[in-house]
């Protein structure tokens, strides 16, 4: 008889791999994460769909002290995306030399003591190439070791229906010697390829995903979660008025969305960096953490709750893996090994949640007005 799996999600940041999996139908019962932060947003969304979240250091955990925590025995499916700063392209890419990378073999030991039948581990693309591949090869000899065929790919988010120009390398184990036949079927495509494959849905546009939202100064704003506004000082909006979508401002390197095409990858920021977001296509100003929830393929029950900073908000959208790619790999994975999904029964109740505002608007606005500053070559004010 088919069952419905079990999954767990290691380095899970507020669960954009557990909102995917659920929604494919898989039963995850606990994402793990060090930022209280992010397990604050885990909880609001996940709880009441089943799932807990734990603030916990898993390079010192056990696999047998996580089964425990998560209520569970065993797993079928172990998810996971260890820090990939330290591989990005984008930053200083000391791969094992910074101690976030070396939190991948924590994710690999752990596959060995919890013993999943298969796992998922998402990174960058750029893991596969850093110090001439030689780290992708010793992560995949390590999997190996420990009994698992190995399957990969750098997936595009925009191939299964997410606006965004994203990436993200994806590794998938299966305790057996055979590997998950992969990449899973694209479900879109440019439209050059949706007149010839009828069967892939064209990219969603910026404004598909966008043109429904009201500006963040609209009174009708103040009902949408997480859709407020940012503060510019008056030369960048003048700069911002300037710039037409699709192009890159030359001075404070903002990009400006364009409405037809997908949406700039976004990115997360750590310790005191703050990366540019996108000026929105159509409102001169950058956009709000729900327009970036939006390209990242988020629903609008995700509700970052109004006690976790903003620009934790920023960036824990930026950290996300997109769950609409989460999901396609889930389903897939679930469909080669013949696994019984049940998407229905982890929808859950979004009204039962606590009210996630403690605050008016008004009084959101004056607390980020208290903490002001100077952002990009001191020429914008974002807060």
């Amino acid at each position: 008889m088919k069952r419905t799996p079990i999954a767990i999600d290691l380095f899970s940041g507020c669960g954009g791999i557990s909102t995917g999996l659920l929604d494919a139908g898989i039963k995850v019962v606990a994402g793990f994460d060090h930022e209280a932060r992010a397990i604050e947003a885990y909880n609001y969304n996940h709880t009441y769909r089943g799932a807990r979240g734990f603030v916990a250091d898993l390079a010192n955990l056990s696999g047998k002290e996580i089964l425990e925590m998560a209520g569970v025995q065993k797993i079928d499916l172990l998810a996971g995306g260890p820090p990939c700063q330290a591989f990005s392209i984008v930053g200083q890419r000391k791969g094992l030399a910074d101690e976030r990378g070396q939190l991948i073999f924590d994710f690999i030991r752990l596959v060995d003591e919890i013993k999943p039948t298969i796992f998922m581990m998402e990174n960058v693309p750029n893991l596969a190439v850093v110090q001439d591949g030689k780290i992708f090869k010793d992560i995949r000899r390590r999997f190996e070791k420990i009994g698992y065929a190995l399957s990969w790919e750098v997936l595009a988010a925009a191939d299964f229906g997410v606006p965004q120009m994203r990436k993200r390398l994806i590794l998938v184990g299966h305790r057996s010697k055979d590997p998950i036949p992969f990449p899973p079927p694209a479900t879109h495509g440019p439209e050059v390829e949706t007149d010839m494959f009828a069967s892939l849905l064209p990219y969603v546009t910026c404004d598909q995903a966008l043109s429904d939202l009201p500006d963040v100064e609209a009174k009708e704003a103040g009902r949408i979660p997480n859709h407020e506004p940012t503060f510019h000082s008056p030369a960048m909006l003048g700069a911002f008025k300037q710039l037409p979508p699709g192009k890159r401002d030359k001075k404070s390197f903002h990009d400006r969305l364009h409405p037809d095409r997908l949406g700039y990858t976004l990115r997360a920021g750590n310790g005191n960096f703050s990366p540019l977001r996108p000026i929105h296509y159509r409102y001169h100003r950058v956009i709000s953490v729900r327009e970036s929830a939006r390209l990242q393929g988020f629903s609008d029950n995700f509700i970052w709750p109004d006690s976790i900073p903003r620009l934790q908000q920023y960036r824990q959208v930026g950290n996300a893996v997109p769950p609409l790619l989460a999901r396609a790999v889930g389903k897939h994975c679930a469909k080669v090994l013949k696994w019984a999904l049940a998407p229905e029964a982890f929808v859950g109740d979004a009204k039962s949640r606590p009210n996630a505002f403690k605050f008016t608007q008004e009084e959101r606005n004056q607390s980020r007005l208290s903490k002001i500053r100077g952002a990009s070559m001191g020429t914008d004010i974002t807060v």
